[in-house]
């Protein structure tokens, strides 16, 4: 059903898929904190989750739906404890991050995710798989995409060998779709830096 990508979308699928993720967040709360000028946030979250999308389909996986609705992508945790060489930086477009989405809206993202990532590692054991970003496009909500692309995420984790998936969120409505897919809630924090809740999440694979 689903098109699991590793190292095979070109340059304008990756495109597509971070516009898909960049729509899926437009109005989520932590992104509006984030990025708060409304008219420019598609674009800068667009411009957010281009790295994300190269990145997973190096390390981990990406997972789009057939008509586009929906974009999952994935890592292995290794990469938080042992962060991205300074060329792969370069080739995923995270070094150019502060240009493009603005050196005040990254440090908004950096102090709150400092946070987050020092809580993963120390709970997380040292095999895991982390879902970095799972979104469907407004028009496309309430078809089950979010829940089908998870499960085919899990199987792909599964079947590489990873024994745990891991994901943060910061929107409390997804914490009973997690906990209703398998998930468990490790920890909850509320950065004082960001001021906003995050929940930490954890499901054997």
């Amino acid at each position: 059903m689903f098109t699991s990508a590793n190292r095979s979308l070109t340059v304008d699928q990756q495109q597509a898929a971070a516009i898909v993720l960049g729509y899926a967040f437009a109005q989520d709360s932590f992104m509006a904190y984030m990025l708060p000028d409304v008219l420019t946030r598609i674009q800068q979250l667009t411009k957010l989750f281009l790295p994300v999308i190269r990145c997973s389909q190096r390390y981990g996986g990406v997972d789009i739906t057939p008509d586009d609705g929906g974009v999952l992508a994935w890592v292995p945790g290794k990469i938080f404890a042992s962060p991205l060489k300074f060329l792969e930086r370069c080739r995923s477009g995270m070094l150019w991050l502060p240009w493009s989405v603005g050196r005040s809206a990254l440090k908004r993202l950096m102090v709150h995710d400092d946070v987050c990532e020092r809580a993963l590692i120390h709970h997380a054991p040292k095999d895991f798989a982390y879902l970095w970003a799972v979104g469907v496009r407004p028009d496309q909500a309430g078809k089950g995409l979010g829940k089908q692309m998870i499960q085919s995420a899990l199987n792909d984790m599964r079947q590489q060998g990873y024994t745990t998936c891991w994901l943060c969120t910061e929107n409390p409505h997804n914490v009973d779709l997690y906990e209703h897919l398998g998930f468990q809630q490790v920890h909850t924090e509320i950065p004082s830096g960001s001021k906003q809740q995050y929940w930490l999440m954890f499901q054997n694979l």
